[in-house]
């Protein structure tokens, strides 16, 4: 969902991609026969999905990169290619669009490492949003707004999106890309970035 999440002084740069697809187990409703399941699966094509990071266990160092950006999967692990090996006739990418785009900080370094959030809003209360954003829509926030007090405060932070489907009858959940800001050198840098991401 994101072409890019990058941070430029106290800026947030979110780039989101023109042609936005999650991957899904849920079955093409031409095989449903219509009715009421078929109203719960997504609109659009679909076509196989191979190679995703999968969430099994592992530190920051071990886990899986994402193929795209480098960030680490969020509980990502070697379980998933012989997961993927049975699933793999299951797996479909459907389109989608961002319902929901918000922005948080989450705490500091040891508040994430105790108690790190899962890929919904749970317990993430969100600082910035924005509803319905346009599909490859740039958007920016000021990190230092985000953060408790008047500067970029160093710990994590997150950006993420509630997916649905392009109808907006199926809701994917939500991913999101948790990001470590460190002030060591001066300026904020992004360290760390997971890509936090619900189950198949």
């Amino acid at each position: 969902m994101f072409d890019d999440v990058a941070l430029q002084g106290t800026t947030l740069q979110i780039e989101l991609l023109s042609d936005v697809e999650v991957e899904t187990r849920r079955e093409n409703s031409s095989s449903l026969g219509g009715g009421a399941v078929a109203g719960l699966v997504p609109v659009g094509r679909a076509r196989a999905a191979k190679g995703a990071g999968g969430r099994g266990t592992g530190g920051y160092a071990s886990a899986p990169k994402h193929p795209r950006h480098g960030w680490a999967v969020w509980h990502g692990g070697a379980y998933s290619d012989d997961w993927r090996d049975d699933h793999d006739d299951e797996l479909r990418m459907a389109d989608a669009t961002v319902a929901t785009l918000g922005v948080a900080y989450l705490g500091t370094d040891n508040e994430y490492e105790n108690d790190a959030p899962g890929p919904g809003p749970g317990s993430v209360s969100w600082d910035e949003t924005w509803d319905d954003p346009q599909d490859g829509a740039d958007l920016t926030a000021n990190v230092a707004s985000l953060s408790p007090g008047d500067a970029v405060r160093e710990g994590w932070y997150r950006v993420g999106t509630e997916l649905v489907s392009e109808d907006g009858s199926t809701n994917f959940g939500w991913q999101s890309v948790d990001m470590e800001v460190d002030r060591s050198l001066g300026d904020p840098q992004m360290d760390k970035a997971w890509y936090v991401k619900p189950r198949v």
